[in-house]
């Protein structure tokens, strides 16, 4: 190949609307929403006999690209796979345009192309969408670590992410598309304007950085907050307290407080909403005390609009002390209690 990927790039229509739309059934997005939950972030606990561990998002790509040459396929692929956003890629029906930072910057090495697509800054966590274009056709994606791409985050010139996780599955012979959440360290606040660095590895190869500025704060200032105070009093004799729900487009959460910096129990969330629709919270992440839940949207779907209150019974579990075998041996720890979800 005579030229690089990123020349072809801007030789070609970078316009999506201009080729063929890629169907997405809602059968597909239910299996990447489904894959894409699994992800592991520093800590994450579900109901499944296995613990979860980086998990993969399927995107069929329907093209006809019979009449272009390799080098075109190639770039042609690369635009068909950044064409999807953030909210396709975690399975979010909400429109996350208004908060999105679609930044669409590039950087190559040796070949290989990273594409920023899609960023969205919420709550402590920064959801990243991103492509990696391989200049060759990708045929052990699944057996070897070669193809394998590493994020770090800075923010105003530091460090900035204390945990991780995400999905990652090759799209097409060339292209492999990630939706990532990065946790944020606690002295980050999402409602200012931050100058952020992702830098990008691929199989421990330094491909390059991109920068770009990004704000919460229009999401934020969408997200409604319900106070809590349930405390549960674990099989161990210590304490859990439920003090804050809060719901965006992004999702809906549940935060917990506890004593120890490490929490040995797995705990559910499980009841309905007041129009009778089945809902879940399972444990996402645990750092010092504080726990975040996230609603399980795999079986039920995320909280519905029209619902105003909800009825949850706290259930626990031990976790594994040695091994990674999760049980499901959930008792009802506590009473159920109403958390108000609209204002």
């Amino acid at each position: 190949m005579s030229k690089t990927l990123y020349t072809l790039l801007n030789e070609i229509d970078h316009h999506p609307e201009s080729y063929d739309s890629a169907g997405v059934s809602p059968a597909e997005l239910k299996k990447w929403k489904k894959n894409f939950s699994s992800a592991s972030v520093r800590r994450i606990h579900r109901r499944r006999k296995t613990a979860a561990a980086a998990a993969a998002v399927v995107l069929c790509l329907a093209a006809a690209v019979t009449a272009l040459t390799p080098a075109k396929y190639v770039a042609y692929a690369a635009i068909k796979s950044v064409s999807y956003n953030l909210s396709q890629l975690l399975g979010i029906e909400q429109d996350l345009s208004p908060y999105s930072t679609a930044v669409g910057q590039s950087v190559s090495k040796d070949g290989i192309t990273v594409t920023l697509n899609d960023v969205v800054l919420d709550e402590g966590v920064l959801y990243v969408s991103h492509t990696l274009t391989a200049p060759e056709k990708i045929t052990d994606f699944d057996t070897s670590s070669r193809w394998s791409s590493d994020m770090q985050l800075f923010i105003n010139g530091k460090a900035a992410a204390w945990g991780a996780g995400g999905s990652v599955r090759q799209a097409d012979d060339y292209n492999l598309v990630s939706a990532m959440e990065i946790v944020l360290n606690d002295d980050i606040d999402a409602s200012e304007q931050l100058d952020m660095e992702l830098i990008f590895h691929c199989g421990n190869a330094y491909i390059g950085s991109i920068q770009f500025s990004a704000s919460g704060a229009d999401l934020m200032a969408d997200t409604f907050v319900s106070s809590l105070d349930e405390t549960v009093t674990l099989p161990d004799g210590t304490e859990l307290t439920f003090y804050k729900y809060s719901s965006n487009s992004m999702g809906q959460r549940i935060y917990f407080r506890y004593a120890d910096k490490r929490c040995p129990w797995d705990v559910v969330l499980k009841g309905e909403d007041n129009l009778g629709n089945p809902v879940e919270f399972n444990i996402r992440t645990f750092k010092d005390g504080i726990g975040r839940m996230e609603v399980s949207a795999l079986d039920n779907g995320y909280v519905k609009e029209e619902a105003v209150s909800l009825t949850l019974t706290p259930y626990a579990v031990k976790m594994p002390e040695q091994s990674g075998q999760m049980s499901n041996d959930f008792e009802a720890v506590g009473e159920a209690f109403t958390v108000q979800t609209a204002r």
